[in-house]
């Protein structure tokens, strides 16, 4: 009886051991090292029409890697599990569209990786934002910024004299910071497939004790 209750429990504990999930440890996305796609766009508000400046860039994230002037507009710092934009434009302002970044941890967001679940922004410099730029999250891999148009200032009618004294791009200090929260997720045993295999092991091992005893 005993041998019997050992074998068993042999199977039934081969069973219950499928059913645990795996919690994977993979490198955290936007954190040293890790690859990430940038891509600048311009979008027109009225129609929704989209410019790219330039192909998408390839970075690994590293302290000090920094994507100058990235677009004409910003300075661009990413760090560990954060992005920063410090302005430092060449132009006066941006006067025909939304100003949109978006980066792309390509090997980040599926099963068994970590996603991005959450994020803080924090304002940066002594001017603040007439418009504050709109963060989004898409698919846990993917942070969009938008800088909307006239996000600084108004834009004056260029048939009125300009104010000498009124601030522009150039001059201002005028940025924010992006801190994400990451995590890991599950990975799932495929228990369908491998269950009656394991569980005819469980059983042929019982037989063989039951044959022996």
């Amino acid at each position: 009886m005993k041998e019997r209750l050992t074998g068993i429990g042999l199977a039934v504990g081969t069973v219950l051991t499928l059913g645990v999930i795996i919690w994977a440890d993979s490198a955290q996305a936007f954190s040293l090292h890790s690859p990430v796609t940038v891509t600048n766009v311009l979008i027109d508000p009225a129609t929704g029409d989209e410019t790219d400046f330039g192909d998408p860039i390839d970075v690994r994230v590293g302290s000090g890697v920094e994507l100058t002037r990235f677009g004409g507009v910003w300075d661009i710092d990413l760090g560990d599990n954060s992005i920063a934009f410090d302005l430092n434009s060449i132009f006066g302002n941006v006067i025909s569209g939304n100003d949109v970044y978006r980066f792309s941890a390509p090997k980040f967001g599926k099963p068994g990786q970590s996603i991005v679940t959450d994020f803080t922004v924090t304002a940066l410099g002594s001017f603040a934002f007439r418009i504050f730029p709109i963060v989004k999250l898409m698919n846990g891999n993917e942070i969009e910024v938008i800088f909307p148009l006239e996000f600084a200032f108004p834009i004056l009618d260029p048939n009125e004299p300009r104010d000498p004294n009124a601030p522009n791009l150039t001059t201002v200090d005028l940025g924010l910071r992006i801190d994400l929260t990451t995590e890991s997720t599950p990975v799932p045993i495929p228990t369908p497939t491998l269950l009656p295999g394991l569980v005819g092991m469980g059983l042929a091992a019982w037989r063989n004790r039951r044959g022996d005893a």
